[in-house]
């Protein structure tokens, strides 16, 4: 009986197009591949190879014994794949978010729903994770907007709206509200891990510079210690508060201010319900 090894065997021998280079790619000797591919054609057997003083080519039974056998392989790796996440998910509830502070809410309420559940988390753009979500790699996700597909079931989630978060000398510190192309030109801080967020202001103030941050803690450390303006969040105000000695002014533009929808496949409902209640 055919072996997946003597499978993956052909299958290099195949893409290497030398018994010498499929050997050295599969770290074992070539007398060793040679009489794994004679016993293959005895499993076979037909002949699978033309054979010459110093070279072994397919034939045609060994060009499509070869072609099977990369679907196979590849049909394999697919079966593998699939039994594996189906195994994480009955195991464990992955929410992808677009944005981290809802992602901390959801990660919380999932801890609190479902103590038995193992729960793994991140953020990603918006197309990533609807990809993820119907190919099982999370269980819930997190947009900015309700998605439109009838597989999907959602429900609005929080809300979250932008301010800037200003020294007291600003020149506009006294300000109501403050749109984002008023402060185009300024240099900014900007956190990096903020999902979607990130490219809003990169659109709106082009004519800025950010001086972006990996960590937190050297992000709040440089507000403490300059003059740069920064983004906060009501969210972020409520959770940590605003920073010291900023003056927090809202940010008018819409796109500044949004819904999160909580988003799961309508066939995985049942699993994650808890979330929705």
């Amino acid at each position: 009986m055919t072996e997946l090894y003597q499978l993956e065997q052909l299958a290099a021998f195949a893409r290497y197009g030398t018994l010498s280079r499929a050997a050295e790619e599969l770290h074992m000797s070539q007398p060793t591949l040679t009489r794994s591919m004679q016993k293959l054609e005895s499993d076979f057997r037909v002949s699978l190879f033309r054979r010459t003083k110093n070279r072994l080519e397919f034939n045609e039974n060994g060009k499509l014994a070869a072609e099977y056998a990369v679907k196979i392989l590849e049909q394999t790796e697919d079966m593998l794949d699939r039994v594996r996440a189906l195994d994480r998910a009955s195991r464990t509830i992955s929410i992808g978010s677009c944005a981290p502070m809802p992602m901390i809410t959801a990660v919380r309420n999932a801890a609190r729903l479902y103590p038995d559940k193992t729960i793994s988390s991140e953020c990603k753009d918006c197309l990533p994770l609807e990809e993820g979500l119907r190919n099982r790699l999370y269980q819930i996700i997190i947009l900015p907007y309700e998605p439109e597909d009838n597989d999907l079931y959602w429900q609005e989630a929080e809300t979250e709206k932008l301010y800037f978060a200003l020294p007291p000398t600003h020149r506009f510190a006294d300000r109501d509200g403050l749109y984002m192309e008023e402060m185009d030109g300024e240099n900014m801080l900007l956190y990096s891990d903020i999902g979607f967020w990130y490219s809003l202001p990169h659109q709106k103030m082009p004519h800025s510079r950010f001086l972006v941050q990996t960590e937190r803690f050297a992000l709040n450390e440089l507000i403490a210690s300059s003059v740069l303006p920064c983004f906060v969040s009501d969210i972020t105000i409520a959770t940590d508060g605003a920073p010291e000695n900023r003056v927090v002014v809202p940010v008018l533009d819409p796109e500044a201010s949004v819904t999160y929808y909580t988003v799961c496949a309508r066939s995985e409902f049942p699993k994650v319900k808890k979330l929705f209640t």
